[in-house]
């Protein structure tokens, strides 16, 4: 694959294709998601966070590596050792809930870099199972994550970010501090809409039947206002990549 990287890419973006384990759960008790087949990457909670490389928020206020996400990652570990059978993305599909309309990928860990096989064989699976993809990867500026463009969305911390995303390519997400209008628009002139599910009361409106992430679908840029018990230090972090960006 001979795309350049963009300017300006970091060296940790320059990462090379790896294989990397992925534990696929059949259902979920996520209210923001619905109850959906659901991917955790990595056998270890080591393997999970090499797969995160590069991601500013790494260690610096994630939400899933600090918090309920890595634990409920901790006893799917347990439970792949020993019957990882269960944990394949054919079993999770079949014996997902019948009200399933997409698979998440991922609670946590970034499948960005798994390479073009993997890629394939995922999105192949899940559309014939005619359910939605919906994911993020922090490596869209690597030319080795090219396979998932048009399944993932890129994950941005700045709305410069999206707007080159954009302009690679792929559809984009961003993760926003908290405070930012419902609907904005970049320094590009793109359109970017808070999740429909974070601004929703209750359950009144899950991804499972948002889908407005399906990254197979034009659509506007996602943003995400930083949540979890680290949120103030992410906040932190999106606003000093802010500056730097202006």
């Amino acid at each position: 694959m001979n795309t350049p990287p963009l300017p300006g890419t970091p060296e940790s973006h320059m990462l090379t294709p790896s294989p990397v384990s992925i534990l696929w759960t059949a259902r979920s008790g996520n209210r923001k998601t619905g109850n959906v087949p659901t991917a955790f990457v990595g056998a270890t909670r080591e393997e999970s966070k090499a797969s995160c490389k590069g991601c500013p928020l790494l260690d610096q206020g994630c939400y899933a590596h600090s918090g309920q996400v890595a634990i409920g990652h901790t006893s799917a570990i347990k439970a792949y050792g020993r019957r990882s059978a269960r944990y394949t993305l054919p079993a999770a599909l079949a014996k997902r809930h019948r009200g399933a309309r997409m698979v998440r990928v991922s609670a946590i860990g970034d499948v960005g870099l798994s390479g073009p096989d993997v890629a394939s064989t995922i999105k192949e699976t899940i559309r014939a199972a005619g359910l939605a993809l919906v994911g993020y990867t922090h490596h869209w500026r690597n030319p080795a994550a090219a396979p998932w463009k048009g399944a993932l969305l890129a994950s941005c911390e700045t709305a410069e970010q999206a707007d080159q995303a954009l302009a690679a390519g792929w559809r984009a997400s961003v993760v926003t501090p908290e405070g930012l209008p419902r609907s904005y628009q970049t320094p590009a002139g793109n359109r970017v809409v808070q999740c429909p599910a974070t601004l929703a009361k209750g359950k009144s409106i899950q991804c499972n039947t948002c889908r407005l992430c399906d990254g197979s679908k034009s659509g506007p840029i996602i943003a995400f206002p930083v949540h979890g018990g680290s949120k103030r230090q992410a906040a932190r972090v999106l606003i000093a990549s802010t500056l730097m960006n202006g």
